[in-house]
């Protein structure tokens, strides 16, 4: 059937006009959120007002000491009532000692959740975040991806996607629906050791990965039971510390800030990011967290957002004890408030609301200042949806840890893989080849996840999940346990048998030495020197005797020195920090027998203005014929 006349001419209508339909509902739909917050805020006192600017640490509501080490996680409902009813902390966030199911995720908040809406006043509810750098990482069982350095290799904004919107649906399986990523500090400090976390020093690629990241989080905006509110980190510059050192001052002038650090920032509050967390040092002298022309000339002012501004993790008290620029905690609240930070990442206790109570009385904090972060954190819970669906039912969330989600993972993995050498086309490995692997990286699943994997830091061994494989069994299980043999070699930083891995070494065709930089973040992450250390080269240099050929694997989450080693190896693969399927991953390259036969090209669209200077990828990657093509 055809339309003509009068109903070709109202389709055409209608087509006409819908975007301007839909123009007016959202302004519609933004005027009866604004509405219903300020209704909320006129009957909010003061100290309801900054009880909602505290993002508490869970532990702090738990039985014990807040890093007591309790081998058991419990509800301290003393602690519980004290915070939540009697100084109304409308945020809590992180995890304990160790990683919770989901079970155990659901209960602790929804006992949380139950004392907000109904044990207090307004029964306005908790806001529950958490850091979700690859994954829904601190749930047990949940898809670990590469780290965003990885992701980052891949030149794929689909994989970018896809984990975040997994991160999403797994994160909300566990009643969780804030997370404090994307990652979008750009670093050009080799030394920073949480490269790892970021998509690299490429400003565009940045760019284009966080925006396909948030794409997959948060769909058409935050709300329903698959999106979380993201929350892009650390606003700004903080990846390129003057000294490499983590939470350290940035010295670049604003031109280049603009340039290089800003454009991710800019297209994340664009794509509707609902918060942004500020960087933990200083740039240009400023402690980011008293910046006033930072926080609210720039971000708040210029780029037009509206969303919420929360500090890192206790770093208030750090304009104390860090930046030494106030005095005390009072005159740090009075500061960074005033500078425009809306919510306070508070782990410990109430006072950061304490005293942002006294200071309003005091006249030192403009109490409209208090009401237009309290206005964009209701903002945010309505948008979230928390008053009608504080967590949706675990029956919503069958595909949890599902196949197709561990499919995602590991296509991640096999496309972040970087080929940087091939001598004599030793790679892929003959079939009947005998290996040896050897490596402090070998046959660790830590090596493979990095930090933020089950435990902060990442290196504990206890909470790995034990049906993933290390690169060790996901070769013996491609060429069989007769055909690999393993030797420790060394650890991080020392050798442990060196001597035996060379005696094997002489018994087998080929030797895969697997590298490693060990798991860790922040401040534990800092490290004086960018050569890999001295105890694993050895090992390598003591294999390369044998006159039996060597192939590296890097996993590590920064550029290393390997200069010394380089030469000796006849093939190098990179392989970041791949994530749990990481092992299968490197075993499928390292064989070269992959099912899809086809060379992938880049997946990034065409530059536009937002990224103004450019520089092209500084590694090759991994293409899939035989799993070796280099492009």
């Amino acid at each position: 059937m055809f339309l003509k006349g009068k109903n070709l001419f109202c389709w055409f209508v209608f087509i006409l006009l819908l975007p301007v339909y839909s123009i007016g509902q959202q302004a519609k739909s933004k005027a009866e959120l604004s509405q219903k917050v300020e209704a909320l805020l006129s009957k909010m006192t003061l100290e309801e007002k900054a009880g909602q600017m505290v993002n508490i640490g869970l532990m702090a509501l738990c039985e014990g000491a807040f890093y007591g080490g309790q081998d058991t996680i419990r509800l301290d409902s003393a602690k519980l009532y004290h915070l939540i009813k009697d100084h109304h902390i409308g945020s809590v966030q992180n995890m304990g000692k160790y990683p919770l199911t989901i079970e155990e995720w659901r209960y602790f908040i929804g006992r949380i959740q139950e004392v907000a809406q109904k044990e207090t006043r307004l029964g306005i509810p908790v806001i529950y975040g958490i850091d979700g750098v690859h994954g829904a990482n601190y749930t047990v069982g949940s898809t670990l991806f590469p780290h965003q350095l990885g992701l980052a290799a891949t030149r794929n904004p689909a994989l970018a996607e896809a984990t975040g919107r997994i991160t999403a649906y797994e994160a909300m399986a566990s009643g969780i629906p804030w997370v404090y990523g994307p990652n979008l500090d750009v670093s050009k400090q080799p030394l920073w050791g949480r490269i790892s976390e970021t998509f690299g020093e490429d400003t565009y690629i940045t760019q284009v990965l966080g925006d396909a990241y948030i794409r997959g989080a948060q769909g058409n905006g935050p709300g329903g039971p698959y999106q979380i509110a993201v929350c892009p980190k650390h606003f700004l510059g903080y990846g390129t510390p003057f000294n490499g050192k983590d939470r350290s001052p940035v010295y670049l002038p604003e031109h280049l800030l603009r340039q290089y650090y800003l454009p991710p920032f800019v297209s994340a509050i664009q794509d509707g990011a609902p918060s942004i967390m500020i960087n933990s040092g200083s740039v240009n002298g400023v402690p980011c967290h008293i910046d006033k022309y930072l926080i609210t000339d720039l971000l708040k002012g210029e780029l037009a957002f509206e969303g919420v501004v929360i500090s890192d993790w206790a770093d208030i008290m750090n304009l104390v004890e860090v930046h030494r620029v106030a005095e005390d905690e009072k005159e740090a609240v009075r500061l960074a408030v005033n500078a425009g930070l809306d919510m306070c990442m508070e782990p410990y206790d109430e006072s950061f609301a304490v005293k942002v109570v006294e200071l309003v009385k005091e006249g030192a904090v403009p109490l409209a200042r208090i009401d237009d972060a309290v206005r964009r954190i209701l903002t945010l819970k309505m948008k979230l949806g928390l008053w009608g669906h504080a967590m949706y039912p675990v029956s919503e969330y069958p595909d949890f840890a599902s196949e197709s989600f561990t499919a995602s993972s590991f296509q991640a993995a096999l496309e972040s893989l970087t080929l940087l050498k091939n001598e004599n086309n030793l790679l892929p490995l003959s079939k009947e080849a005998k290996v040896l692997v050897t490596g402090v990286a070998a046959n660790s699943m830590n090596y493979l996840n990095g930090a933020w994997s089950r435990t902060f830091s990442g290196q504990e061994t206890d909470y790995n999940d034990e049906e993933k494989l290390t690169v060790l069994e996901a070769l013996q299980a491609k060429l069989g346990k007769d055909k690999v043999a393993y030797v420790q070699g060394t650890d991080y930083e020392a050798d442990i048998n060196t001597a035996e891995a060379v005696r094997r070494a002489n018994e087998a065709d080929v030797i895969i030495a697997c590298l490693g930089e060990r798991p860790a973040t922040e401040k534990p992450s800092d490290i004086e020197d960018l050569s890999m250390p001295a105890a694993q080269r050895e090992l390598v240099k003591a294999l390369a005797q044998t006159g039996k050929p060597v192939i590296l694997v890097l996993l590590e989450g920064r550029p290393r020195v390997i200069s010394d080693i380089e030469p000796l190896a006849s093939g190098i693969l990179m392989a970041y920090y791949p994530g749990n399927e990481g092992g299968r991953a490197i075993a499928e390259v390292l064989i070269g027998r992959l099912q899809s036969q086809r060379k992938i090209a880049l997946h990034l669209p065409p530059a536009h203005g937002l990224a103004v200077c450019l520089r092209p990828p500084s590694l090759r990657r991994t293409g899939y014929q035989l799993g070796l093509q280099c492009l």
